[in-house]
């Protein structure tokens, strides 16, 4: 149909115009799994002047602390970069597949950050006449064949940390950090497939200080669809503790008997040496206050998001995201991720 200069067009030919125009833009967020992908990015900060003595917190069995099951880490480039061990890399000549139980801490499914399944080990068997002796590490097309492990795809792969590069919250978070008035705790920004509430994925959330095995900020963020799948929703379980290294004195036992613990997240790991727990033994911190959030937000797209609180507040943003096809494999000539 041809618009002429200065003709204003039919009601019903605008109203399918922009219900194309609608289609066109919520099928570029779908992938190529059948999911819709968006990119998040989150920045959470402390109220340095709050007045949190206005408002009535919950202590003792009131105070309901946890990590809702799936509770994952965010994946990153730096866990991958910093592994204690690379043989986990790939698996060499001569040696035996490991039991599960053997996996490097961080794997999923094993508690720690971020490592990768360990795929082999070396046998310390004697080796029957004519075995070759294990080799170590190779390199080239012949080891990428026989390897399973790759780095994260920050433009692929769900739940890993995006580079500065791909941040839109620069700015702001430099003009809190000149802020008296607020203290940033943590800045977080990932890409992900969004489901229902069903099968979210919380990320569990750490920042701030830390005070032992603990951190002042804690907890989880989940974004999901609603039920009918035409908003997204941040749900936030977040708590903000505040730590001391002297015991709880006896008035306050008698006021609250019950001593304020924070729950241990999923991935927490007990990868610590012997010195650090040494460390551990002698500095105890005890929790004397806890300020939780728990709020559930529907958002737009491609908006600012501001999630206000008496102790911590919430920056968000979500827009749609489309990952890119995976490139053809040089040596194995698939389509799959180097």
């Amino acid at each position: 149909m041809k618009i002429s200069p200065g003709k204003r067009l039919p009601i019903h030919s605008a109203r399918n115009l922009i219900l194309m125009a609608l289609l066109f833009i919520s099928s570029s967020a779908i992938a190529q799994d059948g999911n819709r992908w968006y990119q998040i990015e989150v920045t959470v900060f402390a109220h340095e002047n709050g007045n949190t003595l206005q408002e009535r917190w919950p202590v003792g069995d009131n105070l309901a602390l946890s990590y809702p099951a799936g509770t994952r880490e965010l994946d990153s480039l730096l866990k991958h970069l910093t592994l204690d061990d690379w043989s986990v890399l790939q698996p060499a000549r001569g040696q035996l597949p490991v039991a599960a139980e053997s996996r490097v801490p961080g794997a999923p499914g094993v508690p720690g950050a971020p490592g990768v399944p360990r795929e082999a080990r070396e046998t310390t068997e004697p080796r029957e006449p004519g075995e070759s002796a294990p080799v170590g590490l190779s390199a080239g097309p012949e080891a990428l064949q026989r390897s399973d492990y790759r780095l994260p795809d920050v433009e692929r792969d769900a739940f890993v940390a995006l580079p500065a590069t791909a941040h839109d919250f620069t700015q702001t978070n430099r003009a809190l950090s000149e802020s008296s008035a607020y203290r940033v705790l943590t800045h977080l920004a990932w890409r992900q497939p969004v489901m229902r509430a069903g099968n979210a994925t919380p990320i569990a959330i750490t920042g701030g200080r830390q005070f032992g095995d603990h951190h002042e900020l804690e907890g989880t963020l989940t974004i999901r669809f609603n039920q009918s799948r035409d908003r997204v929703l941040l749900d936030t379980h977040l708590w903000l503790a505040r730590f001391s290294a002297l015991a709880p004195q006896a008035d306050a036992l008698r006021e609250s008997p019950q001593a304020l613990q924070l729950p241990t997240a999923p991935s927490a790991d007990a990868r610590v040496s012997d010195a650090d727990e040494d460390d551990r033994e002698q500095t105890r911190f005890y929790v004397t206050e806890v300020f939780p959030m728990q709020d559930s937000r529907a958002m737009r797209s491609n908006e600012f998001h501001y999630l206000d609180h008496p102790a911590i507040g919430v920056l968000v943003q979500v827009f749609p995201y489309e990952p890119p096809p995976a490139p053809t494999n040089a040596f194995t000539g698939s389509a799959q991720p180097l």
